[in-house]
């Protein structure tokens, strides 16, 4: 879809004062003047905001927010929505003060997870700034970071749908290991930024594997990767690179609600109008081992799997 990007994530927390001061003093972030109507808003940029955080026991993202070019794509979204069926509710009053746009859709995807998109995610004239982040994020027209999802066995329905009604466009498949654990998965874009949402069909005690952020400096990824090291956040992948064209180096760590977060630095951009889709047979061209940690979280949940398909 022309003129769409991944404009902000909703995490569902149980300790929102505990994540704040995460967010801040690890990741980077801002506090942001306006709440977005949640318990805590946070900046990565010019935006009013990127991530807030809803007070409540899921401790996993709550919503995935889209932001349209304009009145004329929303509505087209919506036509489109409506035609499969797909329940939508539009903005009411109190929906576009607390967000503070122009105009705005709800809606869920098949898994059920509640989806957003809106026109005109406010901007602020204050320059962003953060300590730790010193080069700031890479943003604008690349929206924000990305969102990977645990679909389980759902991926070619939960495929369709980002595809056939949000307009999202295939940027790679991957079958691969990591681990003990069997990877297939399909990276969509939506614009220039290799993938801004990623479905992997794997199963999951929470529907969001991990987001990403990415750092405009590498020194900005490596000095996050440190701070993790000296305060006892658990790395789940250790630093590495992922193939061309995507090219990003990162590493991978956990959040406070479980769910992980990613940061990384050179991400590569496609031509949309030219991408040629390939399939991947491995996830970095060197580094991001897989902690035991996370060897372990991904073994017990395919053994729950398992289990619960037996008792089904």
């Amino acid at each position: 879809m022309d003129g769409m990007s991944l404009g902000y994530l909703v995490f569902e927390v149980s300790r929102p004062d505990a994540w704040r001061d995460f967010a801040v003093g690890m990741l980077g972030c801002r506090d942001a003047e306006a709440g977005g109507g949640e318990a805590h808003a946070l900046r990565v940029d010019d935006a009013a905001y990127r991530l807030l955080l809803r007070s409540g026991p899921a401790d996993d993202l709550a919503v995935l927010g889209w932001e349209c070019i304009g009145l004329t794509e929303l509505r087209d979204l919506e036509a489109r929505l409506r035609a499969a069926g797909v329940a939508v509710a539009p903005f009411d009053d109190a929906d576009l003060a607390a967000r503070a746009v122009r105009a705005g859709l709800r809606f869920r995807d098949p898994a059920g997870l509640v989806n957003e998109a809106v026109v005109g995610l406010p901007r602020t004239a204050t320059v962003f700034a953060s300590e730790v982040m010193p080069g700031g994020f890479c943003t604008g027209e690349f929206g924000l970071g990305h969102a990977v999802l645990a679909v389980g066995r759902r991926l070619p329905e939960i495929e369709a749908f980002y595809t056939g009604m949000l307009g999202l466009n295939l940027t790679e498949r991957i079958d691969t290991r990591i681990g003990p654990i069997k990877v297939n998965g399909a990276f969509l874009h939506c614009n220039r930024r290799h993938h801004s949402l990623a479905l992997i069909a794997v199963p999951g005690r929470k529907r969001l594997l991990h987001f990403m952020l990415q750092a405009n400096q590498l020194r900005d990824v490596c000095r996050a990767y440190d701070r993790c090291r000296t305060v006892g956040i658990p790395i789940s992948l250790d630093l590495g690179q992922h193939p061309d064209p995507d090219g990003t180096v990162s590493f991978y760590a956990s959040t406070p609600s479980g769910f992980d977060f990613e940061i990384g630095a050179g991400s590569g951009a496609i031509d949309p109008d030219s991408h040629v889709t390939e399939i991947k047979t491995r996830t970095s061209d060197w580094g991001h081992k897989p902690s035991l940690r996370m060897q372990l979280r991904g073994a017990m949940d395919l053994l729950a799997d398992k289990l619960g398909r037996r008792a089904a």
